[in-house]
């Protein structure tokens, strides 16, 4: 399903012109309406499990924090944070990016990177299991250059589309319990030579970010890479060894791994300026690398693989 099966917030079938993906022009009158769109994976409805624990944080985020929830808006008390991470995460990917005409947005969220692929003319395929995010992206969409459609479902099941230049997915598979066969998919949805433009928790990092808990102490002295906190949250996190293991079992090749420390929203977020030029991040970043102490402590793993 897709947003050729969108319904407007009477329950009438909204009828857009031409099959999508669509000119974002066309997705002009479902802006700032209550839309709806077929689920295409019945997981996403469900709740409580370990799976669903970033799922549920979310769901009860747009009802307690929206304005946090929504961070493009330019109102929002996270749009510099998210902002500055996404301008790093889009610098680190820049190479892979060049020239992209078909891209899979695999948690795409609010489209933190779907506005800036489309605003280079890309096609561009959302998901995400979120369908509050999914809307606030259809919204920000129209006028732009690029193409788009959404679906409102999980890494599980995704659209068929194939022979795709990119494929991103940010701090999205790291809450996934059975991940390889999720990248093993992925891969083969690449065109040889596509990338996988991936972010993923870093084994030590996390657990000195502001939004750790003190339950999650054990977890960082134990042996186990999973933080599994009942009703709060699970997700794995992987040393770069971990990491390219993960990737190269899937059949791709790793061309980058950067360690971030993701200064506006990780370890060191109390400490950091509150609106950061990209210049400026980057050598707050290169200089926490290097350092002999902080420089183990990177929040976030930023890789690409490519499909030889």
């Amino acid at each position: 399903m897709s947003l050729a099966h969108a319904s407007l917030p009477d329950g009438t079938a909204w009828s857009p012109a031409g099959d999508p993906p669509l000119r974002t022009a066309a997705l002009a009158p479902l802006a700032f309406v209550e839309f709806d769109v077929p689920c295409d994976d019945p997981w996403v409805r469900q709740a409580g499990t370990p799976a669903h624990a970033y799922l549920d944080a979310a769901r009860a985020a747009w009802d307690e924090y929206p304005e946090w929830m929504d961070f493009l808006n330019p109102e929002s008390p996270a749009n510099a944070v998210k902002r500055a991470s996404r301008d790093l995460y889009l610098h680190w990917w820049a190479p892979w990016l060049e020239g992209v005409e078909r891209a899979l947005d695999v948690g795409c969220g609010v489209g933190r990177f779907v506005l800036p692929l489309l605003d280079r003319g890309a096609t561009v395929w959302g998901v995400d299991a979120d369908l509050e995010s999914l809307r606030r992206c259809v919204w920000r969409a129209p006028g732009r250059p690029g193409r788009l459609d959404v679906s409102w479902s999980s890494v599980h099941r995704l659209p068929e589309v194939r022979d795709l230049d990119a494929i991103i997915a940010c701090e999205v598979l790291c809450y996934v319990p059975d991940v390889a066969p999720v990248l093993a998919d992925l891969a083969a949805r690449l065109r040889p030579g596509g990338a996988l433009l991936i972010a993923w928790e870093a084994r030590w990092g996390w657990a000195v970010s502001p939004d750790a808990s003190p339950a999650e102490l054990p977890h960082l002295l134990g042996e186990t890479d999973v933080v599994d906190l009942p009703g709060d949250r699970w997700l794995r996190t992987l040393d770069e060894a971990g990491l390219r293991a993960l990737l190269e079992n899937a059949g791709l090749r790793v061309e980058q791994v950067v360690p971030t420390h993701y200064v506006p929203d990780g370890p060191f977020e109390s400490s950091a300026p509150e609106d950061l030029y990209l210049e400026e991040l980057l050598e707050l970043e290169a200089a926490l690398r290097a350092h002999p102490v902080w420089g183990p402590l990177n929040r976030i793993w930023t890789a690409v693989a490519v499909r030889p």
